[in-house]
């Protein structure tokens, strides 16, 4: 893992949105409102590190990593890369944007064409980016490939259904360096993996990221995993971005009410330990993105709920005491944007102490 004590940003997000319109039934198909998938991210990875983000299934993990490829194009905000502005490329600097930031997706086998060789499954990026031209040097650098991700370079000819997940999931991390990236996205690259399994593709990561100098971010609901391979954590809830620190800090002191409930849901290696610890249950369901509440949007699920959080939109602030560590809770001081009690759409919760 990276020092970040002298840090250089490669990937960041301002202000960042990605609104999907909802449109209903019929000829017209009326738009009847907007899922705020990403809602306002600000964020920063920084060269050379490992960034995990982490948060439960639906609240915009995957869409924002897909948002800072531009695999998804924003609907608000900006995205910059290495200095250029990632929403305002061309096609041919695209082009370039897609061989030096690559994707691991999180179902090996759906993300495998299965009537291609992993051959040429590997090697696709090669020709399309025009490296190691000619087709002698490209079947040398898929053997290096393949090699570099713990395979042997002899299954060069056969088939993704001839693999074992795992086994599948390391020529999807193959097919991504296949270009020399920079930036590396991991989106449940673990997910679909046995538990054994898991622990290796990881492991693979840690050292890929280290041999090869990249940049990662790791996206995953498995804050365990998370932990394990991650330089710093950023904790994702509802469209928004609520807590960022080094990975150490945010385990050992979460400073957001969310981040502190997760952390008491992983189960601990010690009996003792786990039988006597506090575990936060939240309350209710996680509102949906196309009804976001005004204010904080965990106050609706929030056991320390209190007057400013539906009135006051908090923003991130330094918290703890390890530098980097930010988190966007009223709970440190109330910053933030004043916001409309009732906005449109808005659900109105009867048990709100606030209301």
């Amino acid at each position: 893992m990276t020092s970040t004590t002298k840090r250089q940003v490669l990937v960041s997000a301002r202000g960042l949105e990605v609104h999907f319109p909802i449109r209903a039934g019929g000829l017209l198909r009326r738009g009847t409102g907007v899922l705020r998938a990403v809602d306002g991210v600000d964020l920063d990875v920084y060269r050379g590190e490992t960034l995990g983000l982490v948060g439960e299934s639906g609240c915009g993990k995957s869409t924002l990593g897909n948002a800072l490829l531009r695999l998804v194009r924003p609907t608000g905000g900006t995205v910059s890369f290495d200095g250029a502005e990632v929403t305002a490329m061309s096609r041919a600097q695209l082009r370039d944007l897609r061989r030096r930031a690559g994707m691991v997706f999180q179902d090996p086998f759906a993300s495998l064409d299965p009537r291609r060789t992993v051959a040429q499954t590997v090697g696709e990026p090669l020709e399309v980016h025009g490296l190691h031209p000619g087709r002698q040097a490209r079947a040398a650098r898929v053997r290096e490939l393949l090699e570099l991700v713990g395979l042997d370079p002899g299954v060069a000819a056969r088939y993704p259904h001839e693999f074992s997940g795992g086994q599948r999931q390391r020529v999807g991390i193959a097919r991504a360096l296949a270009g020399e990236p920079d930036f590396l996205v991991c989106d449940e690259a673990i997910a679909s993996l046995d538990v054994s399994v898991q622990a290796q593709v990881l492991n693979l990561l840690r050292r890929l990221q280290r041999q090869l100098g990249l940049t990662l971010l790791f996206i995953s609901h498995d804050l365990s995993a998370v932990r394990h391979v991650s330089d710093r954590i950023a904790v994702m809830y509802l469209g928004r971005v609520v807590e960022v620190g080094p990975a150490a800090a945010v385990a050992a002191e979460p400073q957001m009410p969310y981040t502190r409930a997760l952390l008491s849901a992983v189960p601990l290696p010690h009996p003792q330990l786990e039988r006597s610890r506090r575990r936060i249950v939240l309350r209710g369901d996680v509102p949906s993105p196309a009804r976001v509440p005004s204010g904080c949007r965990f106050r609706t699920r929030c056991p320390d709920v209190f007057e400013p959080c539906p009135d006051v939109d908090p923003a991130l602030q330094p918290v703890g005491s390890a530098p980097g560590h930010v988190a966007a809770c009223h709970l440190h001081g109330v910053v933030g944007t004043p916001v409309q009690r009732e906005r449109p759409g808005e659900p109105v919760d009867a048990g709100d102490p606030a209301r």
